[in-house]
């Protein structure tokens, strides 16, 4: 190759790589972005509170409903959760996945870590529960201290105070 050459075929290299960066720092579309700049992986992310006695007595909403496998009954939903993974970088410890709907403590707080945006119902939470049935029973429930004829159909919103009052045929 004689020095002409070299310096087109320089020339050429450069052009090739400039391009290539101008297209992948300045033209790539900039309605594209990673996790819409949330610091959360979830479209949603709220906690509403619900308390449940039964003939007059405080029924317990064990912490872990969704993500212990004893108090995740059914998987329906497991789509819209948080998936299992690695803790370590050999892949030997597992994190759980979690449901969309979840309980981290007893004190009654839901939380509802999803990563579509739809609405979730009470139904929904105690089908992935499924430690308590209510076929039988006499259910009253309020929304933030309203009456609700359907307490399955109750859509969770953040903060609202959600309380069962459940009478037994005993």
């Amino acid at each position: 190759m004689n020095k002409r050459q070299i310096i087109v075929l320089s020339i050429v290299i450069i052009a090739i790589a400039s391009i290539t960066i101008y297209i992948e720092l300045v033209m790539k579309p900039s309605h594209i972005k990673i996790n819409s700049n949330k610091e959360s992986p979830f479209a949603i992310y709220i906690h509403p509170n619900m308390n449940i006695t039964m003939d007059n007595r405080p029924v317990v909403i064990p912490s872990q409903i969704g993500i212990n496998k004893t108090l995740w009954e059914n998987h329906s939903l497991d789509k819209f959760g948080v998936p299992g993974m690695p803790m370590d970088e050999e892949g030997e410890k597992t994190m759980p996945g979690m449901a969309p709907l979840y309980a981290t403590n007893d004190k009654g707080r839901i939380t509802i870590g999803s990563v579509i945006e739809r609405d979730y119902t009470l139904g929904e939470f105690l089908k992935i529960w499924s430690g308590i049935d209510l076929k039988h029973e006499l259910v009253n429930a309020t929304i933030n201290d309203k009456p609700v004829d359907d307490y399955r159909n109750i859509i969770f919103k953040d903060k609202s105070q959600i309380k069962l009052v459940i009478y037994s045929h005993q």
